[in-house]
């Protein structure tokens, strides 16, 4: 992983994890009528990074499914 605001100024940095968050929505998987599994989780996840240049940033996004495009799209960066 690299800091996407380092990237923008050219830089280099270490990355640091410093937290996940996630919501507790309960939800259930299916099959389709193909037999294709699918997970459709509301759940959200917030990961928050940290990089060795001071950026701070949230990363937002939901899982996805495997068999069809619930969730994609869905990643979000928001400059701390």
């Amino acid at each position: 992983m690299k800091c996407p605001f380092c990237v923008e100024e050219g830089k280099k940095s270490i990355v640091h994890n410093k937290s996940l968050e996630t919501t507790c929505l309960g939800f259930s998987s299916y099959y389709d009528e193909e037999g294709n599994y699918h997970s459709h989780n509301p759940n959200k996840h917030n990961d928050t990074y940290y990089c060795s240049n001071g950026h701070k940033w949230v990363e937002s996004y939901k899982s996805t499914c495997p068999n069809c495009d619930y969730g994609k799209d869905t990643l979000t960066i928001k400059k701390l």
